[in-house]
């Protein structure tokens, strides 16, 4: 009896332990170059009407409730968001230091309710005999106790946000820097395709050249055949774990259904219902872009069906547009629907 009395407090006692190990700190910093003085990398930062244009956490919410103080790019300026998606929270100018730094204060209030103290710095340098700026971002804050053990999570989610904002921020400073924009259009019921595939698993660092070496290798078979694509080409993910390092994957190209296999393999992929993004920009910003897409996921509440393989599907490839800014990849997840 004294033992099923002492096993709750022996748990309890347990889990408190195992909080009180955990640090529950939250440190990020991250940075990027940018050809800009620092004062124009000042001021945009400063101004923190702007930052609806380049914040990785509003392009989520575009049309998000934003409230401002009477002098928001001023000491203890500040803006303020509150809506469904982004919850709710503010961020205020601690103390400016032009051109060098800027210290901000961060309030999360919903999902859930902590403080953290933000900094910018903006260095000097030079690169090929033009002026340029090395934008820091940092932030520093803890988790509420019982949440300590997200801690680590929270801050590699924190530097992703922080590289996808920066990336952005150095598109309005730097006009002929890389673009990137990212648009989430909804969910979209995606139609069952054929396709040609051939299947890749291993590391993300050999992933570009596989890729490559893949795609032509289908494109080959098709031309061997007489083949026309059904659709633009494909990449259909079944495991991606981007810590570990590790993909497995098919590489596809849509054909007309009945089309043989021959030596490479054809599958049918069912459809459904798929939460849809846009993404204009780079291939070396897809990191960035898949980031973008688990967060919209997990904000719009929205469960994954991993029942099906999500699709990154190149509508606009290097062969068919004069450069980077202009490529789109359209990313969809299946998600489940309620029933």
């Amino acid at each position: 009896m004294l033992y099923l009395l002492a096993l709750p407090l022996l748990i309890i006692l347990g889990v408190l332990v195992f909080l009180l190990l955990q640090p529950g700190e939250i440190n990020v910093r991250r940075s990027l170059h940018i050809r800009c003085s620092p004062e124009d990398a000042f001021e945009r930062v400063r101004d923190l009407r702007g930052w609806r244009d380049w914040s990785p956490w509003l392009l989520h919410e575009p049309d998000a409730q934003l409230s401002y103080s009477d002098a928001p790019s001023e000491p203890r300026g500040w803006y303020a968001w509150n809506d469904e998606r982004i919850g709710a929270g503010r961020i205020t100018h601690v103390a400016l230091h032009p051109p060098e730094r800027i210290e901000q204060r961060i309030d999360f209030k919903r999902p859930l309710k902590s403080t953290g103290a933000v900094s910018w710095e903006f260095v000097p340098t030079e690169r090929d005999s033009a002026t340029a700026t090395d934008v820091y971002w940092s932030i520093r804050g803890r988790m509420p106790f019982l949440l300590r053990f997200l801690a680590p999570m929270m801050s590699q989610l924190i530097g992703k946000d922080f590289q996808l904002g920066l990336v952005r921020l150095r598109s309005l400073l730097d006009p002929a820097a890389p673009k990137l924009d990212i648009r989430f259009p909804g969910t979209t019921e995606l139609p069952a395709q054929t396709a040609l595939t051939l299947g890749l698993n291993g590391g993300a660092k050999d992933m570009a050249q596989a890729m490559e070496e893949g795609f032509a290798r289908i494109r080959a078979a098709l031309a061997e055949r007489g083949l026309q694509p059904a659709g633009p080409a494909f990449t259909a993910y079944y495991m991606a774990a981007p810590k570990a390092g590790r993909f497995r994957c098919d590489l596809a190209v849509p054909v007309p259904a009945g089309t043989e296999a021959g030596e490479l393999a054809v599958k049918e992929l069912s459809g459904g219902p798929c939460q849809a993004t846009e993404v204009a920009g780079s291939y070396d910003f897809l990191d960035l872009a898949w980031h973008a897409v688990m967060a919209h996921l997990r904000m719009t509440k929205r469960q994954w069906d991993r029942s099906r393989p999500a699709l990154e599907v190149y509508v606009s490839g290097p062969e068919s547009v004069a450069g980077d800014d202009a490529l789109m990849t359209h990313i969809y997840v299946p998600i489940k629907t309620e029933s």
